[in-house]
C-alpha cells in the first residue's frame, strides 16, 4: 500500500492547526459564531496555500455537532466523515474535469434535495477558472439564489478568468502566500513527529524553495526523507533541488559591496559546480538585494521575512551599502532570468552582469556628461554632472576667460550612425568615465542624422527592453526632429498608444539622451495623420478642378487634375 503524502497526512483538521491566514480563519470563525454564514464563497491565491484546506474546515463548521465557538471540533461525527471523505453532503468537485454546461446542470438538479445528514449541503468546486462559459452561466441562477440548506465554496488560482457576474454573487477571501518564518516553523514540527534531523539552515532552504507554498514545501520534504534517511542536510537540498546555499548569496553581496570582481566570479564558479539552478540563483541574489535596499531605506520599518542569521547579514549589508548602487545592481540583475533562459552559455550572462556591476555601477542609471557642440547661435543646455563628480568636475575646469564672441566651426556633416563631430576650440571635454564608450554625444542635426543613428538607439533598446524593441521594428519610424524634441510615427493607432505609455517614453528619452548628451521630448503621430494631410489634399484638387479654364482644359484633353505645381521664380 502507497503511504500517504505528507501534506495530506498532514492537513489542518481544525482552524487551530491552520498555519497562515489569519485574517481569513478570523473572519470565518466570527461569521460562523454570529450565525452568519454566506451561501457563496470564492477562495483566491497561489497554488499551495491552503484553499482547499479552509473550504473543507468551514464545510465542518457549517455541519459540526459542537458549540458554535467550538466549531470544527475536529471529533464528532460529521467533522471525522468530512475528513476522512465519506460525508454524502460534502460534494468536491475538480472542474478541469468537469467543465461542460451538463456537469452544471447536475449540481443544479441535485442541490434541489435537502442534505441527508448534515445541516447544508456543501459543494465545493476546485480550480473554478475551468468552467466553460456555458457552465458559468448555467450556475449563475442558482449561485445567486440557492436552497436554505446548500453552500458553495469555490477556488481559483486565476481569478481574473472567472466572470464578473460569478464574483459578484461570492465572498472573496484572498489567501496570502505563507512566509519563511511559519514554513520553516511547521516543518521543524513535521520533522520532530517524523523522528527526522534537520542540518541548521535545511528547513530554511526548503522554504525559500518553496516560495511560499506549504503544499510544495511538505512535498520536497516528503522527496528529502526519501533520499536522506533519518537526515536531511544541506548538500542534500542543492544536490536534489538545484537550490543555493545562503552563504552563496550573501558572498555574492559581499563582493558587489567590496568590488572585487574576483570574488564575485568565484562564487558564480562554485554555484556553477554544484549543480545549482543558475537562474534560480540570480533570482535568490535579487531577493536578497531587494531586502537589502528596503532595511537601507527603512531600517526600522522592514520586516525581514528570514532566517536570522540572513537577517543580520541584511542589515549590516544595508548599513555599508549605497542606495545608488544597490539600484543599480537591481536594475541589472533583474534582467538575467530571459537571458539566461535564452543564452546558451551557462552562466555567462550571470558573470559579465557582475563584471558591469562592479566595473560599471551607475553605467545604468546615470547620463552620460558630455558637452554637445554648439551648432547654432542657441547655447546649448547645460550639460548634467552626477553631485558626486560636481566638485572634481569644477577642479578640472581652467579659467574661464572674459566673455568675448568666439567662433564657432561650421557644422560637420553626419555619415554614419556614429558620428564623430570635432568639439570647439577651446571647449573643455568631460564624458563620465565610466559609461560605455559611444563615440562623441552630439545632438541630432535633422531626421536624416536621426534615421542614421537609429539602428544603434535600437539596439540599446533592446538591451532594456526587448518588448519594446519588438514593438519599435513592427511599425515605429523616426518622423520629425526639432530643437527639443523628436517626433516619432507609428503604422498604427494600437502602436501610437503603446508608444505613449510612460516606461516606453521613459526609456526612448533615456536611451536618447545617452546617445546624444542631451534631454529630447518624445511625441508621436500615427499613419492615420497622413490621411489627413492626403484628404486635404483631394479637397483643394476638387476645388481646383471647378475653376472654369481647368474645367475647360480638361473637357477638351479628356483629363483629369492630378496635382498642382507651383512655376518657378525666374532670377
Amino acid at each position: 500500500m502507497a503511504t500517504q503524502a505528507l501534506y495530506r497526512r498532514y492537513r489542518s483538521q481544525t482552524f487551530d492547526e491552520l498555519v497562515g491566514q489569519e485574517h481569513i480563519v478570523r473572519t470565518l470563525r466570527n461569521a460562523i459564531v454570529d450565525g452568519r454564514i454566506g451561501h457563496a464563497y470564492i477562495f483566491t491565491g497561489p497554488r499551495g496555500v491552503g484553499k482547499t484546506t479552509v473550504a473543507r474546515l468551514l464545510a465542518k463548521a457549517v455541519n459540526c455537532l459542537a458549540e458554535p465557538a467550538e466549531r470544527p471540533c475536529g471529533s464528532c461525527s460529521m467533522c471525522l466523515s468530512i475528513a476522512d471523505g465519506s460525508a454524502v453532503d460534502v460534494i468536491e468537485m475538480d472542474a478541469a474535469s468537469h467543465t461542460s454546461v451538463d456537469d452544471a446542470r447536475e449540481i443544479i438538479e441535485r442541490v434541489q434535495f435537502r442534505p441527508a445528514i448534515g445541516r447544508y449541503k456543501v459543494y465545493i468546486i476546485d480550480e473554478v477558472h475551468m468552467l466553460s462559459t456555458a457552465a458559468f452561466n448555467a450556475l449563475l441562477k442558482t449561485l445567486e439564489e440557492p436552497p436554505n440548506h446548500a453552500m458553495f465554496i469555490l477556488a481559483t488560482t486565476e481569478i481574473h478568468k472567472v466572470p464578473a457576474t460569478i464574483l459578484s454573487r461570492c465572498q472573496r477571501y484572498t489567501f496570502n502566500r505563507h512566509n519563511v518564518g511559519d514554513t520553516v516553523t511547521h516543518l521543524r514540527e513535521i520533522a520532530i513527529q517524523e523522528g527526522i534531523t534537520l542540518e541548521e539552515g535545511a528547513a530554511e532552504a526548503i522554504a525559500r524553495a518553496a516560495t511560499g507554498s506549504m503544499r510544495d514545501a511538505l512535498s520536497i520534504f516528503d522527496q528529502l526523507m526519501s533520499y536522506g534517511g533519518g537526515a536531511i542536510t544541506l548538500h542534500q537540498i542543492q544536490g536534489l533541488l538545484g537550490v543555493t546555499a545562503a552563504q552563496e548569496i550573501t558572498a555574492l553581496s559581499e563582493a558587489l559591496l567590496g568590488a572585487d570582481v574576483g570574488a564575485a566570479l568565484a562564487v558564480v564558479a562554485r554555484v556553477s559546480e554544484q549543480g545549482a539552478d543558475i537562474r534560480q540563483f540570480s533570482r535568490d541574489i535579487v531577493n536578497h538585494l531587494r531586502l537589502v535596499m528596503l532595511v537601507k531605506a527603512d531600517p526600522q520599518g522592514t520586516t525581514l521575512d528570514v532566517a536570522e542569521s540572513e537577517a543580520d547579514s541584511i542589515r549590516s549589508q544595508a548599513v555599508r551599502a549605497q542606495m545608488g548602487s544597490l539600484v543599480a545592481w537591481l536594475r541589472r540583475l533583474s534582467e538575467l532570468d530571459y537571458e539566461l533562459r535564452t543564452s546558451p552559455y551557462g552562466q555567462l550572462p550571470l558573470e559579465l552582469a557582475v563584471v558591469e556591476a562592479i566595473a560599471a555601477p551607475q553605467a545604468a542609471a546615470s547620463a552620460p556628461v558630455a558637452l554637445p557642440p554648439r551648432t547654432s547661435s542657441q547655447p546649448s543646455p547645460a550639460p548634467r554632472i552626477e553631485p558626486a563628480r560636481q566638485e572634481s568636475a569644477r577642479a578640472a575646469e581652467p579659467p574661464r576667460p572674459a566673455a568675448t564672441a568666439v567662433p564657432q566651426p561650421d557644422p560637420v556633416p553626419i555619415v554614419s550612425p556614429q558620428p564623430v563631430v570635432p568639439a570647439p576650440r577651446g571647449a573643455e571635454e568631460r564624458s563620465d568615465p565610466a559609461a560605455p564608450v559611444l563615440g562623441e554625444r552630439v545632438p541630432f542635426v535633422d531626421v536624416t542624422d536621426l534615421s542614421e543613428r537609429w539602428p544603434a538607439i535600437v539596439r540599446d533598446i533592446r538591451a532594456k527592453n526587448r518588448n519594446l524593441e519588438a514593438l519599435i521594428k513592427s511599425g515605429i519610424h523616426p518622423f520629425e526632429v526639432t530643437d527639443d524634441t523628436v517626433t516619432f510615427k507609428t503604422d498604427t493607432d494600437w502602436l501610437l498608444a503603446k508608444v505613449q505609455e510612460r516606461q516606453n517614453l521613459l526609456l526612448i528619452e533615456q536611451i536618447l539622451e545617452r546617445h546624444t548628451g542631451k534631454t529630447y521630448r518624445i511625441r508621436s503621430v500615427a499613419a492615420t495623420q497622413k490621411r489627413e494631410v492626403t484628404n486635404a489634399k483631394r479637397e483643394i484638387l476638387r476645388d481646383t478642378s471647378n475653376i472654369p479654364i481647368v474645367k475647360a482644359a480638361m473637357n477638351v484633353f479628356d483629363a483629369d487634375v492630378v496635382g498642382i505645381e507651383t512655376p518657378e521664380k525666374e532670377d
